[in-house]
C-alpha cells in the first residue's frame, strides 16, 4: 500500500478546471517534487491532499485511511502536515510561540520541548531567536520556522510549497539540506513543490510533472535536468512520459 495515493483526482474554480484525472501514488520514505508552469494545478494538487480545496471527482488515501471529504484538521491528525507557499508565520508571535502553535493537535504534549529543543539544534539560528517576534525574521529565517512548526505536528507525511521562492542560493541550500537530514533523521515522506529541476536533482528524488492540471512525465529528478525534459514539459515540445 502507498503512503499516499491520488486516484483521478480533478478541481474545478467554478467551470475553470485546475486539476483534471490525476493519479499519482508516493511510497513511505519517498521524497517527491512536483513540478512544472505556473497555472499547471501544483497548488491545487496540495490544496486538495491537505483538504483546503475540495476536489469534484476521484479519491485521496493516506496509509489506506480516505482523506477526500475530511476538513484539514482532520488530515492533520493522520500526520499530514504542510509548509504552505508564504510561509504563513505569525509575525506578532515569537519563534517559540509560532512552534507551539504547531502542537494543538497532538496526544503526547509531554514530547513538546523536547521536539522544540530538536528544531532548535535543526535550526541554530532559530534557538537564537526563539524570543525575537517572528516577523522580524529574514526570509529564510522565516521558511525555517515555518519548516520547524510543519515538524512540530509530528507528521509522516509532510509537503512543502516552493520552499526555495524568493530566498538566495546559499539559504535554499541550508533549508534543502536540513529537509534531507531531517527526513533521514524522523523517516519522514516529502512531497515539495520546487520549479527548479537543476535543484531536484541536486536534492535528489522522484519528479512528476504537471500542465495544464494533467501530469505530464515521472521519473528520476536528475534524469530530467539532464535531459531538459522539463523544458519539454512546460512548453510541450515533445512526449516527456514516452522519454524516460
Amino acid at each position: 500500500m502507498s503512503k499516499l495515493g491520488v486516484f483521478d483526482v480533478s478541481v474545478r474554480y467554478g467551470k475553470v478546471p485546475a486539476l483534471t484525472n490525476v493519479t499519482l501514488h508516493i511510497e513511505e520514505g519517498e521524497r517527491v517534487f512536483i513540478s512544472g508552469p505556473n497555472g499547471a494545478g501544483k497548488s491545487s494538487l496540495l490544496g486538495a491532499i491537505s483538504g483546503a480545496v475540495a476536489p469534484s471527482q476521484g479519491r485521496i488515501e493516506l496509509d489506506g485511511d480516505l482523506l477526500s471529504g475530511r476538513p484539514p484538521e482532520a488530515i492533520a491528525r493522520l500526520g499530514l502536515s504542510m509548509v504552505p507557499e508564504g510561509r504563513e508565520i505569525f509575525g506578532s508571535l515569537t519563534v517559540e510561540e509560532n512552534l507551539k502553535v504547531g502542537t494543538g493537535l497532538r496526544r503526547d504534549q509531554s514530547a513538546v520541548s523536547a521536539d522544540i529543543s530538536e528544531i532548535f539544534d535543526a535550526f541554530p539560528i532559530l534557538g537564537e531567536r526563539r524570543h525575537a517576534s517572528a516577523g522580524a525574521l529574514s526570509g529564510g529565517q522565516q521558511q525555517m520556522l515555518a519548516i520547524g512548526r510543519a515538524l512540530m505536528t509530528n507528521p509522516k507525511l509532510m509537503m512543502v510549497d516552493e520552499p526555495s521562492l524568493g530566498l538566495a542560493p546559499k539559504i535554499v541550500d541550508q533549508v534543502y539540506e536540513t529537509l534531507v537530514a531531517l527526513q533521514e533523521e524522523r523517516g519522514l515522506t516529502l512531497l515539495i513543490v520546487e520549479q527548479s529541476s537543476t535543484r531536484a536533482a541536486r536534492v535528489g528524488g522522484r519528479m512528476i510533472l504537471l500542465r495544464g492540471g494533467a501530469v505530464v512525465g515521472e521519473g528520476d529528478a536528475a534524469t530530467f535536468a539532464s535531459k531538459d525534459l522539463l523544458r519539454d514539459a512546460y512548453f510541450g515540445t515533445s512526449n516527456t512520459e514516452a522519454a524516460l
